[in-house]
Parts: C-alpha cells; structure tokens; sequence
C-alpha cells in the first residue's frame, strides 16, 4: 500500500455530522452514547488493532451514506495497513472511549505523492454515528492541526460530498450546476436547469461542510457531478485552510515519528480537555 491508494481511498473521508435532521440515515443512538460521560473518552494515536472498531462503524457510512463514494465495506485488514502507513509519516489519532471501544479518527495523508505536495496534507475524519454530540470531532481536528502544523505543514485540505443543488451560500461556496450531467440531472429527467431538486437528502446530511467552515476552512473548488451513489450523482467541494504563513523556503517536514513525545502527548491531552469540557 502507497499514500496514493490512501489519497484515492479516503478523498472524501470528512464526516462529522452532528444534530441531523429527522430521517437522515444513521443508526439508532445507543444507550451508552446518551450516558457517556466526558472524562470517558480519550485521544490517543491509533494502534493496529483499532481497525476492527473502525471498520465496524465505517460500514455505516459505506451502505447507507454517499459521505464517502465507496461501495463495497473495507475490510479491518485495509485499515490496519492504512494506520501502518500513515503512522510512519502523520497523525492518526483515535478517540478512545474507557479504552475499549474507539468511537472516532482522524488523520492526515499527502494530497500526492510528488514531493511539492509535501506541505500540503488531505485531513480524514471519522465519527461513530452512535457517539456525535460529544466534541469529539472538534478534539480530534484541534490535536491533529496541532500535530501538523509542528511538523511544518503549511495547508490543510479537505473533499466534502455535497448535494448538487447545495449553493454552500452560508460558507462562501460556489454555486451550484444542475446542468451538467450529459442526459439528464441527478433524478435521470431530462436537462433543465430550472428542474426542482431535493432540499433533503436522506443519504448525506449537510453539516460537514459548515462544521469545517466553523473551523476556518474557506471553500475553494467543486467538482461537479463528481460521483454517482444511491441513485444520486453527488458534487466534490473542496475547502482549504491554512495552517502556517508562505515562505520562500519552507522548514522540511518532520515525521510524526520524529516529534518530542512531549508535544505529542499534550497536543493529545489538548484535544481531551476539549471534550472534557463540554457543556
């Protein structure tokens, strides 16, 4: 396995969701979702055995979402190779709750595998559906800019599926295009572009984009059309933020394996408090 195959198998992996609306696909919220105390729940960095709580509560959002444009459920083996890998170069940092059951992950790969991609990095983020509602993601993308931008990373990207009829008008996104799929639009009617589309999707809530922008992401492409799940052809928005200033010549990146363990530890212990402390 390469960064290149990671960089095409999570593109889109920047799911946060939380307070979906009424019919949005997820499962149920467990009883010991709703009784989860903060102080239960950890960061840390991922081991190769968390990829059996993580390619558990994925599948959800393989099936029954267009979050990511999967189809078949990666098995627990593809994502212990992808801790393996990332972990010899970024952060791969999991929320671990009583430290039994991992509940979210988030990391970070190279947007290529060209050596002028080497300050720039793609950020993945996962949620437990059964654990949102918890500051969870906001802890896990504090500790994982943290660890980034240590490690000398200028710019932070993230590739967020977005509803074609979506006009990402509240974060400053760009507008949409409901005629640009050669034969018709995204219900297989013909071309119009006054055709009337779903304010609803129940396959993709539309929290990920504005979560992003809530932590200073700017949106900056879109990819129309980009991918066909469910029934529905979906839009790639891609939204940027920058983590450090432009330099003639920018430091070399230095390997997560390289960092003090004191700045790891506390930029873990960071993102906990973050959790600890919600209202």
């Amino acid at each position: 396995m390469s960064f290149a195959s990671i960089a095409a198998a999570t593109a889109e992996e920047t799911q946060t969701t939380t307070n979906l609306k009424a019919g949005d696909s997820q499962p149920k919220q467990s009883k010991q979702s709703e009784q989860v105390r903060p102080n239960s729940i950890t960061l840390r960095l991922a081991r190769v055995e968390d990829a059996r709580d993580i390619a558990q509560f994925y599948a959800h959002y393989v099936t029954e979402t267009a979050i990511n444009f999967e189809y078949d459920i990666p098995p627990k083996e593809e994502f212990a190779k992808r801790i393996e890998l990332v972990s010899t170069r970024y952060p791969f940092i999991v929320a671990d709750l009583n430290g039994s059951q991992v509940v979210g992950y988030a990391f970070a790969h190279p947007m290529g595998e060209r050596p002028a991609y080497g300050w720039s990095a793609d950020t993945s983020i996962y949620l437990d559906a059964n654990f949102r509602g918890h500051r969870i993601g906001s802890a896990l993308y504090q500790a994982l800019e943290t660890l980034l931008k240590a490690q000398h990373v200028v710019s932070l990207f993230s590739c967020i599926t977005v509803r074609r009829d979506d006009s990402l008008a509240d974060i400053g996104g760009l507008p949409p295009q409901l005629d640009d799929v050669a034969g018709g639009d995204s219900n297989g009617s013909s071309n119009d572009s006054t055709v009337k589309t779903s304010t609803h999707d129940p396959h993709l809530p539309d929290t990920s984009p504005r979560f992003h922008a809530a932590l200073g992401y700017k949106p900056v492409g879109r990819n129309y059309a980009a991918g066909y799940k469910l029934g529905t052809w979906y839009d790639k928005l891609w939204m940027e933020k920058p983590l450090r200033p432009l330099e003639a010549k920018p430091e070399a990146i230095v390997p997560i394996t390289e960092l003090s363990k004191k700045l790891i530890a506390k930029a873990l212990e960071d993102g906990t408090r973050l959790i600890w402390q919600r209202d």
